[in-house]
């Protein structure tokens, strides 16, 4: 395991200021032990779709979502002008989706976004997340293997996920949600509870190991199949466990709270989403995770679908999710939504890393799984970043609804993990995305 230190604190800022400014890189801050910075994941999501008006509609650059033209000589809607000075670090894909949900209800995007599974029937063909898939690799140096976050927490119920992230066994993962618990997790004093905890759960599955092991013994092969799939779960929780032990004496980054809202709640979306996206930031600046997943919004009723009221619009977002001619109030909202994005990438783009930036290491991936007025196709994607995984940008790309968005999980995986030739529906990878 690695562990990275820094001579000088890189949140340390000018005090005299209203805002929190970030030191540039200097020498003092220096990786104590690296050859080359580490390569890393970011995939976020919004809820309900975009608007869409017609590419003849007066309002069409005003209030759509995609951009008009294909490749390089595009033109960027109003809605995505904040992120437009990173444009050469920035690439839209539209016409992408899985095939095998482009028939489902409008609210299950974030059980599948990320899998590509089909659980258009049944959800016992959930399957892993891409996040995972390469956090099996990128997250075997940090003290997080990932960092999963979402506005609603926990995972929800099926078909209305509130977690991007799947396990192996296509078991959710739950998110987290309360700035300060995520903070404390990454930057706080392990307590004595927690250590508590780590011992008994540690002496728990042993104890479960031993009886189950002794038992499988006397079954037959079809309760066998089912106690060996309980059994490779029991063992991931105690792999997840022993790591847990071994960075538990390993000092944890010191980073100090001061310009961090962190007892804000999404009754303040632009707070809140503002001091998420933060976290995201410190947790790839200090090296404690390398893949992290962020759901800004879920398809639930609750806090995050009155986040249009932070904006100062009267319905949810799923009320202005219909809309179907007036665009004005939908796309004001999608605009909050891509600002807040945008200074996240900013963000990562400002922070100097050996060789580049943040964001030049590190892959983000952002998007929603439905279109206009729900539909299940044509997915509105951003990417951004991952330079040093040899990822270009500057365009905006156009697919036929023939190819899966796997295709493009093929190549994420390939790029950050190692060679794959298959993610849930891939019929291939997509190679226009690298350099």
């Amino acid at each position: 395991m690695k562990h990275k230190s820094w001579h000088l604190n890189r949140r340390m800022a000018f005090k005299s200021t209203s805002v929190c400014l970030a030191l540039p890189w200097l020498e003092g801050m220096a990786n104590d032990d690296s050859n080359s910075s580490p390569k890393r994941f970011f995939a976020g999501y919004f809820a309900y779709g975009v608007p869409m008006p017609a590419d003849d509609a007066a309002d069409r650059m005003e209030n759509g979502w995609f951009p008009m033209g294909e490749g390089r000589d595009y033109e960027a809607p109003r809605m995505h002008q904040s992120i437009m000075p990173l444009r050469e670090k920035v690439t839209f894909l539209s016409g992408l989706s899985h095939p095998s949900m482009r028939r489902t209800s409008a609210h299950k995007g974030a059980d599948y976004f990320l899998t590509g599974a089909d659980i258009l029937k049944t959800y016992d063909k959930q399957s892993i997340s891409i996040d995972q898939y390469v956090a099996q690799e990128l997250g075997q140096d940090t003290r997080f293997r990932s960092l999963v976050m979402s506005s609603l927490g926990g995972v929800n119920r099926p078909y209305r996920s509130s977690t991007l992230s799947f396990d192996r066994s296509g078991r959710p993962i739950p998110a987290q949600n309360k700035p300060a618990e995520i903070f404390r997790r990454m930057f706080g004093e392990v307590t004595q509870s927690e250590e508590n905890a780590l011992a008994s759960r540690g002496s728990i599955i042993d104890e479960v190991l031993n009886e189950a092991n002794d038992l499988n013994l006397r079954l037959g092969a079809n309760d066998r199949r089912k106690m060996d799939e309980y059994l490779n779960s029991v063992r991931e929780v105690e792999r997840m466990t022993e790591r847990a032990k071994r960075w538990q004496n390993t000092p944890k980054p010191k980073v100090a709270r001061d310009g961090l809202e962190l007892d804000v709640n999404p009754t303040s979306p632009e707070e809140y989403l503002t001091v998420m996206y933060d976290l995201l930031a410190l947790a790839f600046q200090t090296d404690s995770t390398r893949v992290a997943t962020f759901q800004t919004a879920c398809e639930e009723a609750g806090p995050t679908d009155r986040f249009p009221s932070a904006i100062g619009l009267a319905h949810s977002s799923h009320k202005l999710s219909h809309e179907k001619k007036n665009y004005a109030d939908v796309a004001k909202y999608i605009t909050f939504l891509n600002d807040m994005h945008a200074n996240f990438i900013k963000k990562l783009d400002s922070i100097q890393e050996d060789d580049g930036t943040l964001l030049d290491n590190t892959l983000c991936f952002y998007g929603c799984a439905t279109s206009k007025t729900h539909q299940a196709t044509n997915y509105p994607i951003i990417l951004s970043g991952g330079s040093n995984s040899g990822f270009k940008h500057g365009s905006h790309l156009h697919y036929g609804d023939h190819i899966p968005l796997s295709n493009l999980f093929v190549t994420i995986a390939n790029q950050l993990a190692g060679p794959t030739s298959q993610f849930s529906d891939s019929t291939s990878d997509i190679t226009e995305v690298l350099a």
